[in-house]
């Protein structure tokens, strides 16, 4: 069986993502309107501002300037460096699924696939070699 969970978000982030939501909204602007003038994508605006992603560096400078905060925003970029370092030293997490893909249910084989697709990666084992 494999197993999904979500990571709760650290106090840092969510109070960082509810200070952007702030200047997002003084400013009158939605989610996709903000990712425009950023160049980013509205979606991200909103992973941030549920504390789901934490932002990079340009982010929140670009952020900072677009919504005009008062250096608020800029002010958090220890924190958020803190935030990626404290992320990068969790723990890595290893699934083993017996059997092949194929032999995988419907639901169990996206489940994995999912994973894959978050970064995780086969046992070296598994791999085919190139060449």
């Amino acid at each position: 069986m494999i197993v999904e969970g979500l990571m709760q978000p650290s106090e840092a982030l969510r109070y960082f993502g509810q200070v952007a939501r702030h200047f997002r909204r003084r400013s009158q602007l939605t989610q996709m309107e903000l990712g425009e003038k950023l160049g980013y994508v509205g979606a991200l605006v909103g992973q941030v501002e549920a504390a789901t992603r934490t932002p990079t560096d340009g982010y929140t400078l670009r952020l900072e300037e677009v919504l005009d905060a008062g250096g608020l925003l800029a002010a958090a970029l220890p924190m958020l460096e803190a935030e990626r370092r404290r992320a990068e030293s969790r723990p890595v997490y290893v699934f083993v699924v017996e059997g092949s893909v194929e032999e995988l249910s419907g639901p169990m084989a996206a489940t994995l696939l999912r994973y894959l697709a978050k970064g995780a990666s086969a046992a070296p084992a598994d791999r085919q070699a190139d060449g």
